[in-house]
């Protein structure tokens, strides 16, 4: 009766996970309009324009020159010494030569473009997600929970809409994580191939990607010298492993157009400017503006406490424990089947890049969007602490009866109050913090830094205002313009920048570097996520 009710939903497994995946994509493409544009967008599209003209006037000039109105801006530039010449474009060249391909015209459509792009590549990351759980614990049901996980974070939610750094490269990363485990599992040589391509295009999108191979080559290493290869055969595990080194930087050099003319030296380039990142602006922390150079060792790990879901948090406390628990029981023998290594694997990056940044007091800002890539393996670390949960039998009648119960109410409950903030903030999810910061969190940590909201202000200025002309004034001119292009046309040429306050007819502002009130006295319009302040509207006149 066990194995007929077990392949009998097994039997429900694709229609139940085409379903879940079905309906993710719905709401993608139902929501994907909804967003403002962050501050880094414009820039993310230049840096890929710029790479796809290199590309095209070396081995196809008809598509540049047929498209003279698009690429008109780019031709002052170089690639070889251009500023952000070094920042990856695995991602941003192939978006920008599909919007061409579709000549997109206007700022606003081609900005809906990137953002359903940046879509869709976070949905491949949820499935790499579900893929990884899924393998780990051997059951699909968990894999769709794993990746529920992943969708119902919050920030991520709204990040994976715009954000076409840190999400795009946490979802690669995932990707390739996934690639990592086949091979590691079974280095065939079409596994090689998959993950030295992974590997590729997770760090042409971010160079700190090598971690990646450096785990999988470490990992696999330490599985020959245990023997573990000898069903597959010496020549076969050369062949495998051999495919995978010379591909990988074969792979990297050919997708990143910078590294062309000198592969080993504008790599090193890139990687050193990683390394020593070049912004010391100020950051709101803790209730005190700090420097991002001077900013303490514990700024990313509370940032992933208080914007994480803390069932999330305590999971993965209870997973990482568990892991290392099991790790010090084996002594030397380290692990002692397929799951463990897998374990140790995925807490290894997940840890190892934090400890890195805390003992080389890396350069940090904007919470802990640059370390989003590790939120995968946290979850799947997360996904461990669960299931140890919900194994355990703790004594005495009353709990030892009700343990498993209460564990997945608790996690029911989690879920659908998680998914009830992301309606409730919505489109504004980027500013979600848990309880653990306590009240007036606007006074203690950045809300919008990337200025998203600023689409909201204008669209509330415009459709409140009837001048045909409309002067508006903000601490950062360039949120104002680019959020500007996500009006209708005519709304859109009714707004004005001005540089003066006292000229203007509107201040907005999401207090970013000045969380302090203003001197202005007639706040007409506050956006409010949770009840917490966002952006402020001022009427100057």
């Amino acid at each position: 009766m066990i194995n007929y009710t077990l392949s009998a939903a097994d039997r429900w497994r694709r229609p139940i996970v085409g379903a879940f995946f079905g309906l993710l994509l719905l709401v993608g493409l139902l929501l994907v309009r909804d967003y403002g544009l962050s501050v880094d967008e414009n820039q993310s599209r230049h840096n890929g324009m710029l790479s796809l003209k290199h590309v095209c006037d070396l081995f196809w000039p008809e598509f540049v020159q047929r498209d003279q109105n698009a690429f008109a801006y780019y031709q002052q530039f170089d690639l070889r010494d251009y500023y952000d010449r070094d920042y990856g474009v695995a991602f941003e060249m192939p978006v920008s030569f599909f919007e061409r391909l579709l000549r997109l015209e206007s700022q606003r459509a081609i900005f809906w473009f990137r953002h359903l792009c940046t879509f869709l590549v976070c949905m491949g990351g949820v499935g790499a997600v579900y893929q990884l759980t899924k393998r780990r614990f051997k059951n699909w049901r968990l894999g769709l929970l794993g990746a529920l996980l992943l969708v119902l974070s919050p920030r991520l939610f709204a990040e994976s809409f715009y954000n076409d750094k840190d999400a795009v490269f946490m979802a690669l990363f995932a990707v390739a994580t996934n690639t990592a485990i086949r091979f590691i599992e079974r280095p065939t040589l079409k596994r090689a191939f998959w993950h030295a391509l992974a590997c590729a295009i997770t760090i042409d999108v971010r160079i700190m990607g090598v971690l990646l191979p450096m785990a999988t080559l470490a990992m696999l290493a330490l599985r020959i010298i245990r023997d573990e290869y000898r069903a597959l055969g010496t020549g076969r595990l050369a062949l495998g492993s051999s495919t995978y080194l010379l591909l990988l930087p074969t792979l990297v050099v050919a997708l990143w157009p910078y590294l062309w003319d000198a592969p080993i030296d504008n790599f090193l380039d890139a990687f050193r400017k990683m390394a020593q990142f070049r912004w010391g602006g100020q950051v709101l922390y803790m209730g005190h503006m700090v420097t991002a150079t001077e900013l303490p060792w514990h700024y990313a790990l509370v940032w992933i406490c208080i914007t994480t879901p803390v069932l999330y948090v305590l999971a993965f406390v209870t997973g990482g424990i568990r892991i290392v628990w099991d790790l010090v029981r084996r002594g030397l023998t380290l692990y002692a089947s397929e799951e463990e290594w897998q374990d140790l694997f995925f807490l290894g990056l997940t840890v190892t890049p934090l400890l890195a940044v805390v003992a080389l007091h890396s350069v940090l800002y904007d919470g802990w969007r640059q370390l989003y890539f590790v939120y995968p393996t946290f979850l799947l670390v997360a996904m461990r602490g669960l299931v140890a949960l919900l194994q355990w039998q703790p004594q005495g009648s009353f709990w030892g009866a009700y343990w498993s119960t209460f564990i997945r109410g608790v996690l029911i409950v989690t879920l659908v109050t998680t998914a009830a903030q992301i309606a409730w903030f919505h489109p504004q999810q980027q500013v979600y913090f848990n309880f653990l910061p306590g009240r007036h969190i606007e006074q203690k940590f950045e809300m919008d830094y990337w200025s998203l909201s600023y689409r909201w202000g204008l669209e509330w200025i415009t459709s409140h205002d009837s001048r045909p002309v409309i002067y508006v004034n903000a601490p950062m001119e360039g949120s104002v313009e680019i959020n500007r292009w996500m009006l209708d046309e005519f709304a859109a040429e009714r707004v004005k920048f001005v540089a003066d306050p006292e000229k203007a007819n509107y201040f907005m502002t999401t207090y970013r570097w000045h969380p302090d009130p203003y001197p202005y006295q007639e706040e007409v319009a506050r956006l409010e996520a949770g009840r917490r302040r966002v952006l402020s509207i001022f009427r100057i006149r």
